[in-house]
C-alpha cells in the first residue's frame, strides 16, 4: 500500500510540474506573440487618445507595444512612412488617396478627433471671412489644410485662388510667421489655435463648423496583413482611452495633454476639449469627396473607390 500511495504521489507531482511547465511555455509563447505598433503623428489633440493607451497601461492590457513618433512636417512623416519605418499614421483623406496613387497600398481604420481653426493675425485688422479675399495664408500643399480651406472658402462662395496660398510644410514656422506679421491667415490645429487666439488672433472659422472632419488614422496593408490582431486590439485600447477622455474629469490628464499636444504650461486649468468619438470608419461620402478634389488636382485617378480605401478593423472582410 506504502509503495502504491508514493508511485501516485510521485505520479502527481509529476503531473504538477509538466503542467507548470506548460503554463510557462504558453505565457513565454505569449510574450513572444506581443506585437510592436509604431505609429507616425503631428502636434494635434487627435494623438491624445494613443498617448493615453501607454499612460494608462492599456497597451499591456491588450497584449501589445506602441511606439509613438512624433514629426513636425508631413513630408517627414510620410517619407518615413514609405520607407517602411511605420506601421501607420494619424494622416487624412487626401493623405490616402495620394499614398494609393504612388501605389503604396495604405488603408484607413478610422477617424479622429481634432478642429482646425481659421484665424486672421491680430494686426490685420481681418474681424470675418469677407474680409479674406486676397489675403496670404500658409499650408502644406495638397494636405488636410489645403483641402479644409478649399471647403471653407466654397461654402463662402469664394474660390481656392481667392486667397493667397504660401506653401510652408512645418507647421510651427506657419504659426511663427502668423504672429510675426509675416501671414495674413492661418488654418491651425491646437495648440497653435489656442496659442494664436490668446496673442490675439482673431477666429473666423473652423472646420467642425463646417461639417469637414478629413483626419484619419491609416495603416499600409503590409502591417494589417502581419499585424491584423495587435491593430484589431490597439483601437480597442482606443476606444477604452476615448471613454476615459470623456468620463474623467481633465485635470487627471492634462499634464499630458501639456506635455504632448504642446500647450504651454500656463494653460493648466484653461484647456477644453470636446467628447472624443470611438473609433469608426468616415462616411462614404466623406470619402468620396476627398477623393473628387484630390483626382481633381491629379493627385490621384478619379477610379478610386471608397472600398479601396477602407479598412474595418472588427470586420475580416478587408480589400
Amino acid at each position: 500500500m506504502k509503495k502504491r500511495l508514493a508511485a501516485l504521489l510521485a505520479v502527481m507531482i509529476l503531473l504538477l510540474i509538466s503542467g507548470c511547465a506548460d503554463q510557462t511555455a504558453q505565457e513565454d509563447s505569449k510574450k513572444e506573440e506581443k506585437k510592436v505598433i509604431t505609429i507616425g503623428a503631428m502636434t494635434s489633440t487627435d494623438v491624445i487618445p494613443f498617448v493615453l493607451i501607454n499612460k494608462n497601461g492599456l497597451d499591456k492590457k491588450y497584449n501589445f507595444d506602441l511606439n509613438i513618433e512624433m514629426f513636425t512636417s508631413a513630408k517627414d512623416r510620410d517619407a518615413a512612412f514609405q520607407a517602411g519605418e511605420l506601421d501607420g499614421v494619424l494622416t487624412d483623406l487626401i493623405g490616402v488617396t495620394m499614398y494609393q496613387n504612388a501605389d503604396f497600398d495604405v488603408k484607413i481604420t478610422g477617424s479622429t478627433d481634432g478642429d482646425f481653426i481659421l484665424v486672421a493675425g491680430k494686426d490685420t485688422g481681418i474681424t470675418n471671412l469677407n474680409q479674406v479675399k486676397g489675403k496670404t495664408i500658409g499650408i502644406s500643399e495638397n494636405s488636410l489644410i489645403d483641402y479644409s480651406l478649399d471647403i471653407i472658402l466654397n461654402k463662402n462662395n469664394m474660390q481656392s485662388d481667392d486667397v493667397v496660398k504660401e506653401i510652408i510644410p512645418r507647421m510651427p514656422d506657419r504659426y511663427e510667421l502668423l504672429q510675426n506679421g509675416k501671414l495674413d491667415l492661418g488654418l491651425l490645429p491646437e495648440p497653435f489655435s489656442t496659442l494664436a487666439l490668446k496673442n490675439g488672433a482673431i477666429q473666423l472659422g473652423s472646420a467642425s463648423e463646417y461639417g469637414i472632419f478629413p483626419a484619419v488614422s491609416a495603416f499600409s496593408k503590409k502591417a494589417l496583413d502581419e499585424k491584423p490582431e495587435a491593430i484589431k486590439e490597439l483601437f480597442s485600447a482606443y476606444n477604452e482611452a476615448v471613454g476615459y477622455m470623456n468620463e474623467a474629469d481633465i485635470k487627471e490628464y492634462e499634464e499630458t495633454v501639456i506635455e504632448e499636444v504642446g500647450y504651454p504650461e500656463d494653460m493648466a486649468g484653461k484647456i477644453e476639449l470636446q467628447p472624443f468619438k470611438m473609433n469608426q470608419l468616415p462616411p462614404k461620402e466623406d470619402i468620396d469627396a476627398a477623393i473628387q478634389w484630390a483626382s481633381e488636382r491629379e493627385l490621384c485617378s478619379p477610379e478610386l473607390t471608397y472600398e479601396q480605401m477602407v479598412y474595418d478593423v472588427a470586420s475580416s472582410k478587408n480589400n
